[in-house]
């Protein structure tokens, strides 16, 4: 099973891509008004962590019924899954900003919300504009991008879904096992916050910190 849902759905306007949200709502949509999102036409796709840490959670789940705006699946959305039936991992989600889930929600609610999570892809392939661009919450372990999506060439006791939400190791430079990912003109990522949007080869992290500092990074893909 491929970990990568290809997007199917015509462009046509702008592709974008925005860092952690974090339940940041209002930073998000100011932060779209500033730079002339067009609403009807433009794409905006998130790197993951809608919820948790902000204090807007609701609305930011919400924005995955606009056809304006997807996500793929961040280690946030996977604390939700996984803390519904599970006590360590709810304490987990709990002591990283995911009380409003269990405090705010009814049992009702939850489920719903963690069907909605469960439908996110782990990556998001968007080709437009004769380029094709990769989306993923934390970490592409292959150097391939069609072995990535087809789960090849990564050990048996790594598991890649686990991997691309939650790793972090190619962002370490140092880590000379990272190189260009062939496939793909570029892949986009979030998870580990910068002062700064990064770029290793042809990989950008652009969680600069939104719900920590205010500043959220929205990356016009037409310049990349």
């Amino acid at each position: 099973m491929s970990l990568v849902k290809v997007w199917d759905k015509e462009i046509n306007g702008k592709l974008y891509a925005v860092g952690d949200i974090h339940g940041c709502y209002n930073l998000l949509m100011n932060r779209l008004n500033e730079i002339g999102f067009d609403f009807e036409n433009d794409l905006l796709v998130a790197v993951g962590d809608l919820v948790d840490r902000g204090i807007q959670n609701i609305e930011c789940v919400d924005l995955l019924n606009e056809d304006w705006f997807t996500s793929v699946r961040g280690n946030h959305e996977d604390l939700c899954i996984q803390g519904i039936d599970n006590q360590a991992a709810r304490n987990c989600h709990i002591s990283n900003g995911g009380e409003w889930f269990y405090n705010e929600l009814s049992p009702g609610d939850q489920e719903r919300m963690v069907e909605q999570f469960k439908e996110l892809p782990i990556a998001l392939e968007v080709n437009h504009n004769g380029k094709k661009y990769g989306f993923v919450h934390g970490h592409i372990e292959q150097n391939d991008w069609n072995e990535f999506a087809n789960n090849e060439g990564v050990s048996a006791f790594r598991d890649p879904a686990q991997l691309a939400m939650w790793g972090r190791e190619r962002l370490n430079s140092d880590n000379l096992q990272y190189t260009h990912v062939k496939g793909i003109d570029a892949v986009i990522m979030g998870h580990t916050v910068t002062q700064q949007p990064c770029k290793r080869d042809n990989c950008y992290w652009i969680d600069t910190g939104a719900v920590h500092w205010g500043t959220m990074t929205i990356l016009d893909l037409s310049k990349v």
